[in-house]
């Protein structure tokens, strides 16, 4: 590959679960033998997941993985190096080069308020200025994927549907309201939970969830 893949997860506001989805899907690369390279300005939530994942693995005796945590990055090409970045909601045109630098993108949300989105909402503008950068690289094309994340009960897929067509994304399935997802707050994913069989039993909820993360990791390379 050309360069080091980037991954940015945003969102346009806070509380829809970046730091959560961004965690669970560096398990999953990790389970694929990649490394991660964290960006994750002021975000204490990374820093206590990595901390309880260096106690977990003393205690188990394992080797989970862990993230580099970085406050930038060269564009040097790195063998099985993945850059997740998670931009706070606040922030997103502060972090603009971060947007310019991706090779996906992932917008979560988990409310239809979350994408009433218009070709002049500042979101849409900083994509599009996203995407230009990436046509400027030479890669093909910006790989934009909307994730409805926290889903309990109604799907908004074929309601974005319209949106997809409008702005150019595509729709991953949606990752439901589950409890298996907050196993990041002690430092481990479901993953991982399938990796270290010795350490962790994996209820149908786990199995589940680790499906869903599975097949938004899949949506990672549709774009090559």
């Amino acid at each position: 590959m050309a360069e080091t893949p980037v991954i940015v997860i945003s969102s346009c506001k806070s509380g829809v679960g970046k730091t959560t989805v961004a965690l669970n899907l560096a398990a999953a690369l990790w389970s694929d033998g990649y490394k991660i390279k964290l960006f994750a300005p002021n975000n204490e939530k990374i820093n206590d997941f990595t901390e309880k994942r260096i106690q977990m693995n003393r205690q188990c005796n394992i080797a989970m993985p862990l993230p580099e945590i970085i406050t930038s990055w060269d564009e040097e090409p790195e063998d099985k190096t993945v850059v997740i970045a998670v931009i706070p909601s606040a922030d997103n045109e502060k972090f603009a080069d971060v947007f310019y630098k991706a090779h996906t993108l992932i917008s979560l949300g988990c409310e239809k308020e979350d994408f009433n989105w218009s070709f002049a909402h500042p979101y849409i503008n900083l994509i599009w200025q996203a995407k230009k950068n990436t046509a400027a690289r030479g890669i093909k094309y910006l790989n934009w994927i909307v994730v409805q994340n926290k889903m309990q009960n109604d799907d908004l897929s074929s309601e974005l549907m319209p949106l997809a067509k409008q702005f150019g994304f595509r729709i991953a399935e949606p990752l439901r309201q589950r409890g298996a997802y907050r196993y990041t707050e002690n430092g481990y994913c479901t993953a991982d939970m399938a990796k270290y069989k010795q350490v962790f039993k994996m209820s149908m909820d786990d199995v589940y969830a680790r499906r869903e993360i599975l097949n938004l990791t899949d949506d990672l390379w549709k774009h090559k």
